[in-house]
């Protein structure tokens, strides 16, 4: 079976023990399957046939977790073993966008604040802050940003998930004091 013909048939005939690996080569043979005949399409199942025989030329050496601890464990076990370079790819990207994002939101907070707020009023304050915090550690400015994001995406799920409190009963009319005679 030629892979330039049906690359999703080739790759299905080869042997992959690992997961992870599987299906980022399932997803290449179905981009390359996807495309006309042509020089991408040949570069693609080139590149196709180069890492299955990657992954099948590298023995497994990641010591599987034990069977108690669940797939979540074992996956994780093994991604650490093998952080091959789509992971690389991916944590240089994530650095990339958090230094986006937060320069994005330093942008926002550092949008002119009006001048009739006074100089203790908290969005100033905060403004004056991040800020100073940007200069003296950028890198717990974004650790701290991330945290706030977190939180900020976490806050809807925790007004779900809180049961609403029954409401109080009316209490009854409260009697006025009876003077008392002297």
């Amino acid at each position: 079976m030629n892979a330039l013909d049906d690359p999703q048939a080739w790759l299905q005939a080869q042997p992959t023990s690992d997961p992870v690996s599987r299906r980022v080569l399932e997803g290449l043979a179905r981009r390359a399957a996807r495309q006309p005949q042509g020089a991408l399409r040949e570069r693609l199942v080139t590149r196709l046939v180069e890492r299955a025989q990657a992954h099948a030329a590298t023995p497994a050496t990641a010591q599987p977790a034990p069977a108690s601890a669940g797939p979540l464990a074992e996956l994780t076990a093994r991604l650490q073993a093998d952080a091959g370079p789509e992971l690389r790819t991916v944590q240089l990207h994530r650095r990339t966008w958090s230094a986006l994002r937060l320069t994005r939101r330093m942008a926002e907070v550092s949008a002119p604040v009006p001048d009739h707020l006074g100089p203790l009023n908290s969005q100033v304050l905060v403004s004056r802050a991040l800020q100073q915090l940007k200069d003296l550690s950028p890198d717990y400015l974004q650790r701290l940003l991330t945290q706030l994001d977190t939180l900020a995406a976490l806050a809807p799920l925790q007004a779900t998930a809180e049961p609403e409190k029954p409401a109080r009963a009316a209490r009854p009319a409260a009697r006025k004091p009876v003077p008392r005679k002297r």
